[in-house]
């Protein structure tokens, strides 16, 4: 009974560093094909913090998820994200919605920063809301986009689960090969 409960969780927690593996894998590729544009996942963009600008709401090194949502639905203490220039990409907060050029626009502002933005936030610069972080996995993602770290954390735990599996599969086989012979 312990061994059998013990395999099923050893199974779960494979099982679920494998989807890691794979999502860390996919975004990984994305961003090598794609390097003008953000990966996405299911919708979700995944984006490494930088600085401390967002203390201490979110720090340097967490990975933050960026969905993608209409401008007009954007309110007064929204986290966003938005295009600076074509390679710099900003997570900071809504604090004003303002009216610039005919165009609504929002006004942005780090929590850990003294002024506001310079930049009012339009349409066009506009590339979703924060819908989660998890603190210091942009650490591991960013390590992982490396062929160090591609190599490290995807493909030899990759190539591990595989041998495992068959390995499993082939032990099993041969007990009940044996089990049938022994009758």
């Amino acid at each position: 009974m312990k061994k059998r409960s013990t395999k099923w969780l050893l199974n779960i927690i494979l099982s679920i560093f494998f989807l890691l593996i794979v999502y860390i894998g996919i975004t990984v590729f994305q961003t090598s094909k794609n390097p003008g544009s953000l990966p996405s996942f299911f919708g979700f963009t995944p984006l490494t913090v930088l600085s401390n600008s967002m203390q201490p709401h979110l720090q340097s090194g967490d990975l933050v998820f960026i969905k993608k949502a209409e401008f007009e639905d954007i309110k007064v203490n929204d986290v966003i994200t938005f295009k600076e220039s074509d390679t710099k990409f900003i997570t900071h907060r809504v604090i004003d919605v303002k009216e610039q050029d005919g165009q609504a626009g929002l006004v942005t502002k780090g929590d850990n920063n003294n002024v506001e933005d310079s930049m009012i936030v339009t349409k066009d610069h506009f590339v979703g809301k924060q819908v989660a972080a998890i603190p210091k996995l942009g650490y591991v993602s960013d390590f992982a986009s490396g062929p160090i770290g591609f190599l490290l954390l995807i493909t030899i735990p990759l190539t591990g689960y595989i041998c495992l599996t068959v390995f499993e599969r082939l032990s099993r086989k041969q007990q009940t090969n044996e089990e049938i012979v022994s009758k």
